[in-house]
Parts: C-alpha cells; structure tokens; sequence
C-alpha cells in the first residue's frame, strides 16, 4: 500500500491536503495529540484511510519513529512537510529549530525511508523577501552544523518575524541540496510558497487585525486571500503523474502578493 506522510496534518493546510487523499494510507502527524486524534476522526468520516503519530520534527528521534511507524503500512511514497511555526511572539531560536532544522531532520530520514515518490515542503512567500547572501545561505542550507544556528539568530537581530522569513528561504533551499540526492533514488521534491492563506490562523488574525488583514488583500494582484484548497490544488499537481519533471524548484501560489512586497517594505520605513 502506498503510505502518504503529513506533517503539521492536524489543522491548515495539512489537514486540507489530508482529506484530499482519497487512496492508499494517509499517516498525520503534528505534536498535540488531541489534536490529531480529532483529525483522524473526521478524516475516516470522509472515506480516508488515516492514521495519527504525534512528533516533534525538531526531534530526530521523533521524526525516525514516525517513519518507522507509516513504513509498517507500506512504502512511504508522499511527504507533505506543512509543520511549522509563524514566528509570532517565538524565540527566534525555537523558530528557526522547527521551521528550519525540523524540516532537514524531515529530509534526512525520508531519503533513508523513501526509495521514490514526491517530497513536497510549505515555504512561504516571505522567504522570497529574503535576497542571496553567500555566507547566511551556507548557514540555512547547514544549520544543523554546530554553532550556525545562533549565527542565524544574530544575523536576524533576535527578531523571531525575520527569523521565520530566513527559515522559509532556507526550506527552499534545502528543496535545492536535497534535489538531486533525491533524485538519484527516482524521486522529486519541490516547495510551494504560500501568501496569504485562510486557515484557522489566518482567522483570527483576520480578527484581530481586520485593517491590516484587509490591506494586505488590497495588494494582491489576484483580489482575494487565498483558501487551503488553492494551495492543495497545487499540492496535488505536484505530487501528480503530470508534474513528473518538476523537481528542485519553488512554486509560489500568493495571489501575486509577493510582486508588491517591495511597496509593503517601503511603507513599513
């Protein structure tokens, strides 16, 4: 049976990707257990073959044990990396430990586990914000060497915001390292970046910052903020048979936010 890996699938878009899985086993995984127990529930009452193991991803050990635990259903043939934290009111360090250094735990261990199929990781349109800079991206695309995540740390200032914003270009970079290490085993990964996104999260910030929510919508080319479902639409493209030759790239589905992200950062100063 073909085994499909979900990180963060207990709410967002892992949760939406999940019931977009209509064959073989859908394995969620994030670190309330609660949680994922209410997921599975109301996957199974969609008609999903699903199944829950709690995990940390900043935990090596947790990551292997939830491998370990979806390849006794078969062969892991998807991963869908959407675990993560917004970095809002985080230490910059805890940010960068699971939205950086969890996703290459991921990544280790799902080229020992997976001999094929698609590795799809959830970046974000703010790391597209974040330009080249030879020596910070040797430290995202290494940050599990000793020492280079406080490096990071200091070259974002102690900000846990700009934190977040090198994380998810370092996501897209290790989608850059892992391409053809992957690829040599038949598989594919790719990362898609989101804008902004309507999932429960977004809500209530929506709540609590309508002006600014509705701002933002007024800068996207496109009219409207996004739905869970237009970043599963693109999740499903690229795990499909018809996206056999996209690999080791970056697929932004922001609406087109992320052209005017210049104009935000000069209204910001």
């Amino acid at each position: 049976m073909n085994v499909h890996v979900i990180t963060g699938g207990s709410s967002g878009i892992g949760k939406e990707a999940a019931f977009s899985l209509k064959e073989g086993k859908v394995v969620i995984t994030a670190r309330r257990e609660n949680l994922l127990q209410e997921a599975v529930k109301e996957l199974k009452e969609a008609g999903i073959d699903a199944v829950y193991k709690s995990c940390d991803i900043s935990k090596p050990d947790q990551v292997r044990a939830l491998f370990e635990f979806a390849e006794g259903f078969g062969e892991v043939k998807t991963l869908i990396n959407s675990a993560g934290v917004s970095g809002v009111g985080m230490d910059p360090k805890k940010t960068f430990e699971i939205d950086l250094v969890g996703t290459e735990n991921i990544l280790e261990v799902a080229m020992e586990y997976m001999n094929d199929g698609v590795i799809v990781l959830i970046s974000s349109m703010m790391g597209h914000t974040v330009p080249p800079e030879k020596d910070r991206d040797q430290y995202l695309m290494n940050s599990k060497e000793d020492g280079n995540i406080d490096k990071l740390v200091e070259l974002a200032n102690g900000k846990s915001d700009v934190a977040y914003n090198f994380s998810k270009r370092g996501v897209q970079l290790l989608v850059q390292k892992y391409a053809e290490v992957f690829g040599k085993k038949g598989g594919r990964i790719v990362s898609i970046s989101p804008g902004v996104i309507m999932t429960p999260m977004a809500e209530k910030a929506a709540e609590e910052h309508p002006e600014q929510m509705e701002f933002l919508k007024s800068m996207t080319p496109a009219g409207r903020n996004g739905k869970p479902e237009d970043i599963v639409n693109a999740i499903n493209f690229l795990i499909s048979n018809q996206a056999s030759f996209i690999t080791g790239g970056d697929l932004k589905v922001d609406g087109g936010l992320s052209l005017n992200l210049g104009k935000l950062a000069k209204l910001k100063k």
